[in-house]
């Protein structure tokens, strides 16, 4: 434990250190090193000498980072300094996909990222707001008020770090577009309906919510993935119209809102690429200079990407992206949205290349994304080691990884090794390292007596799955404030090691009329992943309530709900076959096929993905017709 005493020149941050003490190894005694600051021009410094240190920082959360500085520097004497590489460095918090975070986690959040010296959070919230003119805007979606965000704005400028709007202005918006009264706003599908007038007063109603709660003068107006833009209802009234010309149109009107509201926008910039080059994001084309003159200047662009593996990737998209006459950002992804377990390896990687190349291309303005798609099932604390990364590719030129293990041990009680524990379970003994490959999740989920993902089980997977349930576990009994993550994993992976196969082994007995097997399942091994699964359940539901507010859990009770009483019918049916009260059972008789279709395994994963919880319980109809 690192013990320090406040000199009157950081008097003012004691209140800020006080908070810090409950969260990391950090104590407030008179004993403890006599800590003095003052506030510089030259990025951040620390020195230590013997019993007395000081920490000369240019943004404020810079001064917290030299707490981390000192918690994990050994030496007692040292001087080191740091300028970030990145003028705008943070993450963006997904609040849409059901989990809304409670305000003590978004609170700790902003202290973690302080002491990491990232200085923004972008708190996306597609309609998870209070927008008081329109009531069915985030109807029972349990999202924020605006004295919500206020607190977190005077929360987050104690530590130096800017809470931003970051919203939907175009398409993700089926939250608000399934309600009647917003229809004739709705293009199609999730896309509101461009050059109505109604939109707009929707979009300035958001807009202005927005700047009553908020210090910054950056909002994120989003604009991805817009693929129903003029398609249907705009179709039906003016028909068709050059959609790369409607997307910058719409976009001047959203600017002249934000311009009104003192705001500066920034965008997703994949819809210009995608309606240019046949909805490709990275099409290997030219990009027309004439048409990008229709782009309004006076966006940010900010070019996403979670997946290239490649630097010349990024070398090539930042070379087409500063080929607009716009400023540019980049967002990454700190992967914890492939279903329940992240991608902590692979999101280490990538961030690596991604802000490699953002530096050399001159780009300022970075963030890490922390999606929750399809059920937000993954914990939002999965994504502290990214956030390391992202702190130290722009403080530090080397020894990256020691860096980030040592602060990020600091703040968790674990390493970075140990947090890549965490992806373990979907990386079966088939070495898949695709990040959204997620047996996991459809493995948990999918109905034993269907078996739509039995072609994909291999037999050393239940012995896998119990080699990560142990050794989760393990980690899990460390007397750490984190390690309900492992524990609620090593739960899941105990479900897995009975469940991943037991659709493969039902059918054989089955077939092979073992009716000696069947018994044995119905009467003891049903009843025993039964108990498994609720003792997961217990864990992920602490982890939820933990970490977030109870809108959306109802959606994973009906998904836990529904595939224990499907287990329930399993036995049912089981035992109405043994006893001669039906002669077969039909979905037995159904033969296995590849889930993806495949022809052939050659050169093919064994593991496939599927994050839809729709699609991975059941092959017959569960949504819209």
């Amino acid at each position: 434990m690192l013990k320090i005493w406040l000199e009157d020149s950081a008097k003012s941050f004691e209140k800020q250190v006080k908070l810090l003490t409950g969260l990391v190894d950090l104590a407030l005694a008179p004993e403890g090193i006599s800590l003095s600051c003052e506030q510089g021009m030259n990025g951040l410094t620390v020195e230590r000498d013997g019993n007395s240190a000081r920490i000369t920082y240019e943004k404020k959360c810079e001064f917290f980072r030299g707490i981390l500085t000192l918690m994990t520097n050994p030496e007692e004497e040292f001087i080191l300094h740091e300028r970030a590489s990145f003028r705008f460095n943070g993450e963006m918090l997904d609040n849409s996909r059901n989990s809304v975070l409670n305000l003590k986690t978004a609170k700790e959040i902003i202290i973690y990222s302080a002491l990491l010296g990232l200085d923004n959070i972008l708190l996306y919230n597609e309609e998870t707001f209070e927008v008081p003119e329109d009531p069915y805007f985030g109807y029972m979606r349990m999202g924020y008020s605006k004295a919500d965000v206020r607190k977190l704005t005077e929360f987050g400028k104690e530590f130096g770090v800017t809470i931003i709007p970051c919203i939907q202005t175009l398409a993700h918006l089926n939250g608000t577009l399934r309600w009647k009264c917003h229809r004739d706003i709705c293009d199609y599908g999730d896309t509101l309906l461009v050059e109505e007038e109604k939109t707009y007063q929707l979009i300035e109603n958001t807009i202005r919510s927005w700047r009553d709660c908020v210090d910054t003068d950056w909002v994120n107006i989003g604009m991805d993935e817009a693929y129903f833009l003029g398609r249907g209802q705009y179709f039906d009234k003016h028909g068709h119209k050059d959609h790369f010309e409607l997307m910058c149109n719409h976009l001047k009107r959203v600017l002249e809102i934000c311009r009104k509201y003192n705001f500066k926008a920034m965008m997703w910039s994949d819809m210009f690429f995608r309606l240019l080059f046949g909805y490709d994001y990275y099409a290997d084309q030219e990009l027309d200079p004439e048409l990008l003159k229709l782009v309004p200047a006076d966006v940010m662009l900010v070019y996403w990407d979670y997946y290239s593996t490649d630097r010349q990737k990024y070398d090539q998209m930042f070379a087409k992206h500063l080929k607009f006459n716009n400023p540019i950002g980049f967002a990454g992804g700190a992967w914890k949205w492939s279903g329940i377990v992240p991608a902590l390896r692979h999101s280490h990687e990538v961030s690596k290349l991604a802000l490699s190349s953002a530096k050399a291309h001159g780009v300022g303005t970075v963030f890490t994304t922390a999606w929750g798609d399809n059920g937000a099932e993954a914990s939002i604390f999965t994504i502290l080691p990214t956030l390391c990364l992202y702190a130290e590719l722009s403080y530090a030129d080397d020894d990256v990884d020691e860096k980030v293990s040592a602060k990020l041990e600091a703040l968790t009680g674990y390493t970075l090794e140990e947090f890549f524990a965490l992806d373990e379970p979907n990386v079966t003994p088939t070495g898949n390292k695709v990040p959204h490959i997620n047996p996991s999740k459809y493995l948990f989920f999918q109905d034993v007596l269907m078996g739509l993902f039995d072609y994909h089980v291999r037999p050393d997977y239940p012995g896998f799955y119990g080699d990560c349930a142990e050794k989760l576990g393990d980690l899990a009994k460390r007397a750490s404030r984190f390690s309900y993550l492992f524990d609620t994993l090593a739960r899941l992976c105990h479900v897995l090691e009975s469940k991943c196969d037991l659709g493969v082994r039902l059918k054989a007995a089955y077939e092979l009329d073992d009716r000696k097997e069947l018994e044995r399942i119905a009467n003891a091994e049903l009843p025993d992943l039964l108990v498994r699964i609720e003792n997961y359940y217990r864990a992920f539901r602490n982890q939820w309530y933990r970490e977030s507010r109870p809108g959306g859990f109802d959606v994973q009770d009906l998904r836990f709900g529904g595939l224990k009483q499907r287990l329930h019918t399993a036995q049912d049916t089981i035992k109405s076959y043994l006893a001669g009260n039906i002669s077969q059972v039909l979905e037995l008789e159904q033969p296995r096929l590849p889930y993806d279709c495949r022809e052939s395994d050659e050169g093919r994963d064994l593991n496939v993905d599927c994050n839809f919880w729709n699609y991975i319980s059941t092959p017959n109809v569960n949504s819209h017709f």
